[in-house]
């Protein structure tokens, strides 16, 4: 950190990129108060990454985070299923096989022209592989539920994106060229 000058900006004002985002994981952890559900922490992450400067860009974003997913989640899927039948003990096959797996997604991530989803997708990977319950032997359901908690954050990121709230400047000008007609 050499060199770098840390300052603050006492007059920073909150954008709606930042608004939107508070919105967007608000309703993604409502969602998840509603319906019981523990994990909508990938909801919010996903709310978070795909609420970008732009609609366009958002859509961009939510299409490679869901791509992502279902690439990471699948070939997740299929290595939770080959390490259930690993031995605890054996461990160092863990590690093998996901390691593995890992440059599987990459080669398919690149043969499939999504190259924007590669990060995502071996995110996926190493968040199934490390929160998985390996006593737990239902890994369709584990890798479903984390792929539709995503989906729900890619979903209300990208909608809410969409809304135009009008900024306050906007209304007073809209409000003086109402007056003066």
């Amino acid at each position: 950190m050499k060199g770098m000058i840390l300052s603050m900006n006492i007059k920073y004002k909150l954008g709606m990129r930042a608004v939107k985002t508070s919105i967007a994981v608000f309703l993604c952890l409502l969602i998840g108060y509603i319906f019981k559900r523990d994990s909508m922490f990938y909801a919010a992450i996903a709310a978070v990454i795909c609420m970008q400067p732009t609609y366009d860009k958002s859509k961009h974003v939510g299409i490679h985070r869901f791509i992502g997913t279902l690439i990471g989640g699948t070939v997740g899927f299929f290595s939770l299923q080959l390490v259930h039948f690993v031995n605890k003990e054996a461990d160092w096959l863990f590690v093998i096989v996901n390691s593995v797996a890992i440059l599987l997604i990459v080669y398919l991530c690149n043969v499939f022209n999504v190259k924007e989803a590669t990060t995502i997708a071996c995110i996926v990977l190493l968040n199934l592989i490390t929160h998985f319950d390996r006593d737990n032997h239902d890994a369709f359901n584990y890798v479903f539920l984390r792929t539709l908690d995503t989906s729900i954050g890619i979903i209300l990121a990208v909608i809410i994106n969409r809304i135009n709230i009008p900024k306050k400047s906007e209304n007073v000008e809209k409000t003086d060229n109402v007056q003066d007609a």
